[in-house]
C-alpha cells in the first residue's frame, strides 16, 4: 500500500513538474505574442502612408478623366457655332435668293452666279442645327461663370435668330406663292344668274347648300382646295416640328400670355366697332396690324395667309363690282335709247339691288375662302399639334409653351378674321353708297352743305337691298361662324371669343342696324314726299308717283319676311317698339307705310283745293279715288297682279283693315265727286202745266214767257254741262274698270233725269227759231261724251 502511495506521490510530483513546465512555456509564448504584436504595429506604421497615397492617386486619376471628358464636351460645344453656321447661312442665303427671284430684281446675272437652290435636306439640316444650338445654349447658360460663356452665348443667339428668321421667311414664301385656297368651280350651273334670282330662289339655293354635307362645293361660284404642293408642305411641317416644340426661343419659356393673343381673343362681340372709314377696305384695322402671337413661325403663317386671303376676297369684289358697273352702264344706255324713241322719261336702273346681290355673293365667297384657309391650317399646323397630343410626347420634357395651342388658333382667327372684316366693309359700303344711309329725304331742299335727297323709289330699293343682304347674313352667318371657330383645347379659352367669331356676330348686328335704318328711311321718304309738283300731284288727278312707288316698295320688301323679323326682334322701330318674340311681323310695317301714304295723299288732295280753281275740289276727290282704287287693285286680297308673277313673290294685304279703309275712302270721295255732276239736276226741274201757255195766233208754240221757262232750263243745263264736262275731261282714270264704273256713276247722276226732261220738252215747241240750239245735246250724245271722260290722252 505504501508502494501505492509512493507511486501516487511520484505521479503527483511529475504532474507538478509538468505544470511548471507548461507555465514556463505559456509565459514564453505570451512574450512571443507581445513581441509579434509590437512588430505588427511597427509594420502597420510603415504601410499606412503608402495606402493613403495610392487612394489619392486613384481619385486624381478619376478627376483627370472627368476633366478630359468635360474639356472634350466643352470643345464640341464651342465648335457648335462653327458646325451649325454653314447650314444656317445656306438656309438664309437660299431664302434671300428666293425672295429676290420672286421680286424679279434687275440683277439677274449677278444673282444667278452665286444663287443657292435650297433642297429639303437643307431645311432638315437647319432644323437639326436649331436643336443643337438650343442644347449648346443651355450648356453654356448653366456655366455662365466661364470667361468665354458670354461671347459664346451671344454667338449662339445670333446664329439661332438667323435660322429662325430664315425659316419664317421660307414659310411666308411658300404660303404666299401657293396663292388663294379657292378656285373657280369646274362645273358651274348657270340656269339662273345671280342677277335674276328671286329672293325665294336665293333662299332655296342657300338652304340646299346648308343641308349638303359638302357645303363649300354647293355654294358660291368658287370652291375651296389645297393650294400648297407636297414639298412645301413637308418643309413647313418640318419647320413647325422644329420651332413649335421648343426651338422658337433659346431663353426660358414665357410664363405670361403674349400681348398679341389677348388682342385676338380680347374683343367681345358687342364691342366690335368700326375704326376705319367705310369703303377703306376694312372694318377694323386688321390688315394694318402685325400678328404678334409670341411664336414667329405662327406670325409668319398668319401674315402670309392673311395677305393671300384678303386679296382673294378683295379681287373677287373688285371684279364683280366692275362687271356690275359695265352692266349698269349698258342698261342705262338702253334705257336712254328707249326713252328717246318712245318720248318717255328715262327709267333709272336699280343699282342698290345689284350691289346687294353682289354683297351676298361676296359673303358666299368669304365662306369658301375661310373653308380653304381652314384646310391650309389643318394641313400645316394641325399635324404639329397632333404630335404634341400623342401619348409618347412628354410636354414637360419638351418645354412646350402653355400658350402654343391658343396661339395657333389665334393665328387662324387672325387670317380668317381679315376676310370676314373685308366682307363686313363691303356690306357696309353698299349700305352707305348704294342704299343711301344718311341721305335726307322728301321735302327737305338739298344744297351743297346737305346730302342728296332720297326719293321713295330709291329708299324702297335701299330697304329691299338691305333686307336681301340681311337674308344672306341670316342664313350663312351661323355656318360662317362655325367655320371661323377652331377648338383651342386648353380648357380655358372659348373659341367663340376670337376676333373672327366676334366679327361674324358683328356682321349680323351691323346688317340688322343698317337694315333698320333703310326701313326707317323708306317710311320717312313717304312721309316727306313733296305735296306739290307734277310728279307728286298730277294735273289730271291720276295716280300719284308716290302711290306707285309705295306699291313698288311693298312688293320689293315683301319677299323678305324672315329678314324683317330679324330686324324687328332686335331693333325698336318707330312703328313697332316691341322686341324679341313680341315684335311685329312684316304686316305691321306694311300697314305703317300705307297709313303714311294715306296721310301724304290727303295732304296732296288738300293742296289741290288751295289752287282755288273751278276744278280744284273735283281733282282732290278724283285724286284720292284714283289712288285708293290703285292700292286696292295692286295690294288687295283679290289682286290679280300675280298672274304674271310667282305667287310666292307677290304680296297681298289680307287684313280687313286695308279693304275697309280703302273702300270707305273710295266711297266717300266718289260721293263727293259725283256732287259736282249733281248740280246739273238743278236745271232739270219740271215746268208746271199751268205755266205752259201757247201763243194765241199759233197753238203749237209756247208763249214767250212760258218758252222762256224751258229755255232757261235747257240753257242752264247746257252751260253747266259744257263747263263741267270741259273741266272733268282733263281728268284721268288709268284703270279701265274704275273708269267705266265712274262713267256709269256719273251717267246715273243726271242722265236718266235729263233723258226724261229732254224727251218731254223736245216735243213742245218752246222757241220759234232756235229750239235746236237749246236741245243740241241729245241724251245719246251725252252718253257718248261721258264715255270719253277720264281717258288718258296718251
Amino acid at each position: 500500500m505504501l508502494a501505492a502511495v509512493q507511486a501516487s506521490h511520484k505521479r503527483t510530483d511529475e504532474l507538478v513538474n509538468l505544470m511548471d513546465q507548461m507555465d514556463d512555456a505559456t509565459t514564453e509564448a505570451f512574450q512571443c505574442c507581445e513581441w509579434l504584436n509590437h512588430r505588427a504595429k511597427q509594420l502597420d506604421a510603415l504601410t499606412s502612408p503608402a495606402s493613403d497615397a495610392s487612394s489619392m492617386l486613384s481619385r486624381a486619376n478619376a478627376n483627370l478623366a472627368a476633366t478630359l471628358v468635360l474639356m472634350k464636351d466643352a470643345r464640341e460645344k464651342f465648335d457648335t457655332v462653327q458646325d451649325c453656321e454653314p447650314a444656317m447661312e445656306r438656309l438664309d442665303k437660299g431664302v434671300k435668293d428666293m425672295e429676290e427671284s420672286g421680286e424679279k430684281t434687275k440683277k439677274k446675272k449677278s444673282s444667278l452666279k452665286n444663287r443657292v437652290v435650297l433642297t429639303e435636306q437643307d431645311v432638315y439640316a437647319a432644323g437639326d442645327s436649331i436643336e443643337i444650338l438650343r442644347d449648346a445654349f443651355q450648356y453654356f447658360n448653366a456655366r455662365s461663370s466661364w470667361r468665354s460663356a458670354p461671347s459664346t452665348l451671344s454667338a449662339l443667339e445670333r446664329l439661332h435668330k438667323t435660322g429662325v428668321d430664315a425659316m419664317c421667311s421660307l414659310i411666308q414664301i411658300h404660303l404666299k406663292k401657293a396663292g388663294p385656297a379657292v378656285r373657280p368651280k369646274r362645273s358651274l350651273k348657270k340656269d339662273i344668274l345671280p342677277a335674276d334670282e328671286t329672293a325665294q330662289q336665293t333662299r332655296d339655293r342657300l338652304a340646299d347648300a346648308l343641308q349638303n354635307r359638302d357645303l363649300l362645293k354647293s355654294i358660291g361660284e368658287s370652291e375651296e382646295y389645297q393650294p400648297i404642293e407636297a414639298r412645301p408642305i413637308r418643309e413647313i411641317r418640318a419647320i413647325f416640328d422644329c420651332l413649335g416644340s421648343h426651338g422658337y426661343t433659346l431663353g426660358p419659356i414665357a410664363k405670361r400670355e403674349p400681348v398679341g393673343l389677348s388682342e385676338i381673343f380680347g374683343i367681345p362681340a358687342h364691342k366690335v366697332a368700326r375704326v376705319e372709314k367705310v369703303g377703306a377696305g376694312s372694318f377694323l384695322n386688321l390688315m394694318k396690324q402685325e400678328l404678334r402671337t409670341g411664336f414667329p413661325q405662327l406670325d409668319a403663317y398668319g401674315e402670309a395667309r392673311k395677305f393671300t386671303a384678303y386679296f382673294a376676297m378683295d379681287a373677287f369684289y373688285k371684279r364683280i363690282k366692275q362687271d356690275r358697273k359695265k352692266k349698269l352702264e349698258k342698261a342705262q344706255e338702253t334705257a336712254i335709247a328707249h326713252a328717246a324713241m318712245t318720248g318717255t322719261k328715262v327709267k333709272m336702273v336699280d343699282d342698290a339691288d345689284a350691289a346687294a346681290r353682289d354683297a351676298v355673293r361676296c359673303l358666299e365667297h368669304c365662306m369658301v375662302i375661310v373653308a380653304g384657309e381652314k384646310s391650309v391650317y389643318r394641313t400645316i399646323i394641325t399635324p404639329s399639334l397632333a404630335l404634341r397630343s400623342s401619348e409618347g410626347y412628354d410636354e414637360d420634357e419638351a418645354e412646350t409653351s402653355p400658350f402654343f395651342k391658343k396661339a395657333c388658333v389665334g393665328a387662324y382667327a387672325h387670317v380668317v378674321g381679315t376676310v370676314i372684316d373685308r366682307t363686313l366693309d363691303i356690306i357696309e359700303t353698299v349700305f352707305l353708297k348704294e342704299c343711301g344711309i344718311g341721305q335726307t329725304s322728301g321735302k327737305e331742299k338739298s344744297d351743297k352743305d346737305k346730302e342728296p335727297l332720297l326719293t321713295v323709289r330709291a329708299a324702297a330699293s335701299a330697304a329691299a337691298a338691305g333686307l336681301r343682304m340681311l337674308d344672306g347674313v341670316r342664313m350663312l352667318g351661323p355656318s360662317l361662324a362655325k367655320l371661323s371657330e377652331m377648338i383651342v383645347g386648353d380648357g380655358q379659352t372659348d373659341p367663340s371669343a376670337s376676333i373672327a367669331a366676334s366679327l361674324c356676330i358683328a356682321i349680323h348686328r351691323t346688317t340688322v342696324k343698317n337694315s333698320a335704318r333703310t326701313l326707317e328711311n323708306l317710311a320717312k321718304a313717304i312721309q316727306d314726299d313733296p305735296l306739290k309738283g307734277p310728279l307728286h300731284r298730277p294735273k289730271d288727278a291720276s295716280v300719284s308717283t308716290v302711290t306707285s312707288d309705295v306699291v313698288h316698295a311693298i312688293r320689293l320688301v315683301s319677299p323678305f319676311v324672315s329678314a324683317y323679323k330679324s330686324v324687328s326682334k332686335r331693333r325698336a322701330l318707330p312703328w313697332d317698339p316691341n322686341l324679341g318674340e313680341e315684335a311685329g311681323e312684316l304686316d305691321s310695317f306694311v300697314r305703317y307705310l300705307v297709313m303714311r301714304l294715306f296721310n301724304s295723299l290727303k295732304g296732296k288732295a288738300l293742296n289741290y283745293t288751295k289752287d282755288q280753281r273751278d276744278d280744284s275740289q273735283a281733282k282732290s276727290n278724283l285724286f284720292l279715288l284714283n289712288n285708293a282704287f290703285y292700292l286696292l287693285e295692286e295690294l288687295g286680297p283679290d289682286s290679280g297682279h300675280n298672274l304674271q308673277q310667282n305667287s310666292k313673290e307677290h304680296y297681298r294685304i289680307e287684313g280687313s283693315w286695308f279693304v275697309d279703309k280703302v273702300q270707305k275712302l273710295m266711297e266717300s270721295e266718289k260721293n263727293k265727286y259725283l256732287l259736282h255732276w249733281e248740280a246739273l239736276n238743278t236745271h232739270l226741274t219740271a215746268v208746271a202745266n199751268q205755266n205752259l201757255e201757247y201763243q194765241k195766233n199759233d197753238s203749237n208754240i209756247l208763249s214767250h214767257d212760258s218758252g222762256r221757262l224751258i229755255k232757261e232750263r235747257f240753257k242752264g243745263f247746257n252751260e253747266d254741262f259744257e263747263r263741267t264736262y270741259a273741266l272733268h275731261k282733263k281728268l284721268c282714270v288709268i284703270d279701265p274698270r274704275l273708269r267705266l264704273e265712274l262713267q256709269q256713276a256719273v251717267n246715273s247722276v243726271f242722265l236718266p233725269r235729263y233723258r226724261r226732261f229732254h224727251d218731254k220738252y223736245t216735243k213742245i215747241r218752246f222757241s220759234k227759231k232756235n229750239q235746236e240750239a237749246y236741245t243740241k245735246y241729245h241724251p245719246d250724245r251725252i252718253e257718248e261724251m261721258l264715255a270719253d271722260l277720264y281717258v288718258d290722252p296718251e
